[in-house]
């Protein structure tokens, strides 16, 4: 009777540690650092000699999908030079969430493209650099030519992994994490 005791006291010990293991299945992961990033605004914030000029925005709250963005049109005057800064929102969370400074976190693997369409007259100048010397674009100096009409591409790319670490960049490596287009007006 006493063997028959232990063993059920040996056995009820060992299925109350088995019990109380922890789960590692539910345990939280760390940020995947090459995960793409959601941005449902793009916010151009547009300065001459530092004071404020306007700001243009791309917003698709709900995502790519569902109900079109709402996109502003840039409107520029001809023969000036402007500063840019990019703003990029995920609106999805709660808080909102300035994807803009994760990408500046993660500037080595991100760079921004800027694509002006002919009669557009602009061109975009890099500001900002990764620790590498390679563009990111989250700063930028815009100028313009004579008055025109056309559009703007921006594209985001995320390029862990791939981003060059010498030169301007090249668009064709990496996932796009974004890609929007303005009309634009240079008067």
């Amino acid at each position: 009777m006493k063997k028959f005791i232990l063993f059920s006291f040996i056995s009820a010990l060992i299925m109350l540690l088995l019990s109380c293991k922890k789960n590692h299945d539910n345990a939280p992961t760390p940020q995947d650092q090459n995960e793409t990033e959601l941005i449902t605004t793009v916010s151009l914030i547009i300065k001459e000699n530092g004071t404020p000029v306007n700001t243009f925005t791309f917003n698709d709250p709900d995502g790519a999908g569902g109900v079109n963005p709402i996109v502003d049109q840039i409107t520029l005057e001809a023969n000036k030079t402007y500063t840019c800064t990019l703003r990029l929102l995920d609106e999805t969370k709660n808080p909102t969430d300035t994807t803009s400074l994760e990408i500046e976190e993660e500037k080595d693997v991100h760079q921004f493209f800027f694509h002006p369409s002919a009669g557009t007259n602009m061109s975009f100048a890099y500001v900002d650099y990764d620790d590498h010397h390679v563009p990111v674009g989250l700063q930028s100096t815009i100028t313009t030519g004579a008055a025109g009409t056309g559009t703007l591409r921006v594209v985001l790319k995320h390029q862990p992994g791939l981003k060059p670490t010498s030169g301007n960049g090249d668009e064709a490596l990496g996932e796009t994490d974004m890609e929007v287009s303005f009309d634009v007006t240079i008067q």
